[in-house]
């Protein structure tokens, strides 16, 4: 899985992570390095004295060993043998200086594992060599030649432990101290001279080998010399340089060349015993001097340059830390300063995005003109440098000007469209009353049943056409401009959104309780409830019913409209119901041509209604309409309702209708902006006898149109008068509304009107009719 940075601080931080690791790594491993060097450096002195000197001091006292161990087997053991263990016991307490310091490091002294290696072997070499070769000293058949190289081969260890302790990696340190090793061992190739000298003495003569051998020991000691001498540390060199010229050195060169010229057989006698011996000592103490001078002025030197060297070192780390610091602080700065401008830009969109834009379309569907000013006010410009982020600023405030110009420019072409719709709808309002007023009148003048069905149906087509009208002034954000003053009963209003529907004789309304709407939301509900009873009649099979039923809640009253259709898959019901909710929040218009649901929606909203569709109990489907309390009202009087419903006309209270309707003889009250049933004319519950009850509840309780309801008494077939008459709650004993009695009135006015005009005097050629 790979891990990818999920925010653009991290992925700067990432960016700059890695040379800055990288400095940071190198600024490590040099200063490491360097102190590393500079420690060394400290380290060879304390080092080497705390075990070069211990070891020069073994060699020393194995050299004289040496020496009286060769007279002594020389001689067969009649030569030297007390000073022989005096020597040995001088040995052993050095060698156990040596082994004390090698078991117990001090501090300042640590040795590597080089160093170790060849202090173990200097070690073991003198303390099993020794045991063996003291043996064989003893031994009267031993060669003294033998026990020269055997005592040789002990020594040479501590040549290359001196040669470890001294060891640098570079500089004119490292070439000093393998000088100085040289030096020391020149002093060695004196001291088997000096020791082959006296075995030569005691014989009285050296055999041809052991001559060669003589004689190369001194050549190989003047070649160290004259090799290293130079180089030795200055005061060293100095000192070396004085003995090889004066007096001690020409001493020694004397003898040497003495007994070298001499021969085999004549070098032991070529020079006096005490001559050689006091040459010769005189001349490895002082060889030993500058030995031990050497050493401490390359102690003194590496101290020294150590202690440079980490003073030079600790000035470079420190500026390097400082470097390294300073690049972590530019490059955190930067990268914060990168990071606030780019959280500034994110911050602008969301704000854009967030509330400008939904501010500023607020305000302009709240009717407010936004100017130029007022554009660049709500998308400020970015002044966020003039890099590639400053340029993406200034490119997305010409983006944010833009969608708020945009937003303006389509607002203003909502509001045109809206405008048009509230025009058509307004213009086809004034046509649909004046032909619902023609068609009362023609309801009214007609005698032949079959004109007066054709009415009907004309009238009941005209009257959803003014629902289809009041639709699009909803879509357009306006009223529907149908209102009542007062209260009407939830059972009526459920009815006349009944009477709205095309295939009204299918739907079933069942008993409702004795409530009321509040007259402002009579108009919203009914066009609310005739949108879902519609839809339900639209798609369920032409031969089922579409029951309508309520019952009050907590909150208000619960009117269900089910159907027996196919119902919806869970899908579609979820988008449906998403439809509803969307246009309850003022979402644009939807991209489809089926608005029913979208009206429902912004009625819903209006009034506070909350509906809901779900899967029927039957198959089909089911809208629930949770009608809130806020808007129901108890009603004015305590009628009785008997579930049963006929169509009256004028039994609901007229409405007050918020256009301009040109004027009409006796407009009908029903024919309002109120609730109307098929034909315009208001439903009302009315009482029938038992056995007329029976026969007309076909339907379950579906409501039926009483023939010539419109005509004139006198008119009516005599069996539809005698049945009208006999219904009772029509008569005086029913009482009134305030909006029914102003219609009687305006009409009685009328009759009067015409009367007079009849009464009085037609002018010449005028129609008296």
């Amino acid at each position: 899985m790979r891990l990818r940075p999920r925010t653009i601080r991290t992925q700067l931080v990432t960016l700059l992570l890695v040379p800055l690791l990288s400095l940071a790594g190198l600024w490590t491993y040099s200063t490491y390095s360097s102190v590393r060097d500079g420690l060394a450096l400290l380290q060879v002195a304390d080092t080497y004295h705390y075990y070069g000197d211990p070891t020069d001091s073994l060699d020393l006292a194995l050299q004289a060993e040496r020496r009286a161990a060769v007279v002594y087997t020389a001689s067969h053991g009649k030569q030297g043998g007390a000073e022989l263990a005096t020597l040995q016991t001088r040995t052993d307490e050095r060698l156990a200086v040596l082994r004390s310091h090698a078991e117990r490091e001090a501090q300042g002294a640590q040795l590597s594992g080089d160093q170790k290696e060849r202090l173990t072997l200097t070690l073991k070499g003198a303390a099993d060599g020794l045991a063996t070769l003291r043996d064989e000293v003893r031994d009267p058949a031993a060669s003294w030649y033998h026990v020269l190289e055997t005592y040789s081969s002990v020594i040479e260890p501590g040549f290359q432990l001196r040669e470890s302790l001294a060891a640098l990696q570079t500089g004119p340190l490292a070439r000093e101290a393998i000088v100085v090793v040289g030096a020391v061992r020149a002093r060695e190739l004196l001291s088997q001279e000096d020791a082959m000298f006296a075995a030569a003495l005691v014989n009285g003569e050296m055999s041809s080998l052991e001559f060669r051998v003589f004689t190369n020991l001194i050549s190989g000691r003047q070649l160290l010399q004259q090799a290293y001498g130079g180089e030795l540390p200055a005061s060293a060199a100095e000192r070396l340089e004085a003995f090889v010229n004066g007096k001690l050195g020409g001493a020694l060169k004397s003898a040497e060349l003495l007994t070298s010229s001499s021969g085999a057989q004549g070098a032991p006698s070529a020079i006096p015993a005490e001559l050689w011996r006091q040459s010769v000592d005189d001349a490895l103490d002082e060889l030993d001097a500058v030995n031990v001078l050497a050493s401490d002025d390359i102690g003194a030197d590496a101290r020294s340059t150590g202690i440079a060297v980490l003073m030079r070192t600790g000035t470079v780390s420190l500026a390097g830390l400082v470097l390294v610091v300073l690049s972590i602080g530019v490059s955190l700065r930067l990268g914060r300063r990168l990071v606030r401008r780019l959280r500034l830009l994110r911050d602008e969109a969301l704000e854009l995005s967030g509330n400008r834009l939904p501010e500023v379309m607020r305000r302009l569907r709240a009717g407010e003109e936004l100017d130029e000013a007022a554009v660049l006010r709500a998308a400020p410009a970015l002044k966020l440098g003039a890099d590639e982020i400053g340029q993406v600023g200034r490119a997305f405030t010409a983006s944010q000007r833009a969608a708020v110009q945009a937003a303006v420019e389509q607002e203003k072409m909502r509001r045109g469209v809206s405008s048009v719709f509230t025009n058509l709808a307004r213009r086809s309002q004034v046509l649909l009353h004046r032909q619902l007023t023609l068609l009362d009148a023609m309801q009214r003048r007609t005698q032949d049943p079959t004109e007066l069905e054709d009415l009907f149906r004309l009238d009941h087509m005209t009257t959803r056409m003014r629902r289809h009208a009041e639709g699009l002034l909803i879509l357009s954000g306006n009223s529907p401009g149908r209102a009542w003053r007062r209260p009407v009963r939830l059972a009526e209003v459920v009815r006349a959104a009944v009477g709205e529907v095309e295939e009204y004789p299918r739907v079933a309304v069942r008993r409702m309780p004795r409530i009321s709407v509040t007259g402002a939301a009579v108009g919203d509900v009914v066009h609310l409830l005739a949108e879902l009873i519609e839809n339900a009649a639209a798609f369920s099979p032409p031969e089922t019913k579409v029951v309508v039923r309520g019952e009050v809640v907590g909150g208000g009253y619960v009117v269900e409209i089910e159907d027996r259709g196919l119902g919806m898959s869970p899908e579609r019901l979820a988008d449906a119901n998403n439809e509803v909710g969307e246009a309850a929040a003022g979402v644009e218009l939807p991209e489809t041509d089926r608005l029913g649901l979208f009206t429902v929606g912004r009625l819903a909203a209006r009034q506070g209604v909350r509906v809901t569709l779900r899967r029927g109990d039957y198959g089909g489907v089911a809208a629930v309409v949770l009608i809130p309390s806020a808007i129901l009202v108890e009603p004015e009087n305590d009628e009785p309702e008997t579930g049963e419903v006929t169509l009256r006309p004028r039994s609901v209270p007229d409405a007050e209708p918020s256009v301009s309707v040109p004027s009409a003889p006796a407009p009908s009250a029903a024919r309002g902006s109120g609730p109307a049933t098929p034909g315009g004319m208001g439903v009302a519950v009315v009482s029938r006898p038992a056995q007329e009850t029976r026969e007309e509840r076909n339907g379950m309780g579906l409501p039926k149109r009483v023939r010539q309801a419109n005509l004139a008494p006198q008119l009516m077939d005599d069996t539809v008068h005698d049945s009208a008459a006999e219904t009772p709650g029509t008569g005086a004993d029913r009482e009134r509304s305030p909006d029914q009695a102003r219609s009687t009135m305006a009409a009685f006015a009328r009759g009067l009107a015409r009367g007079r005009s009849a009464e009085a005097p037609r002018p010449t050629g005028e129609d008296g009719g």
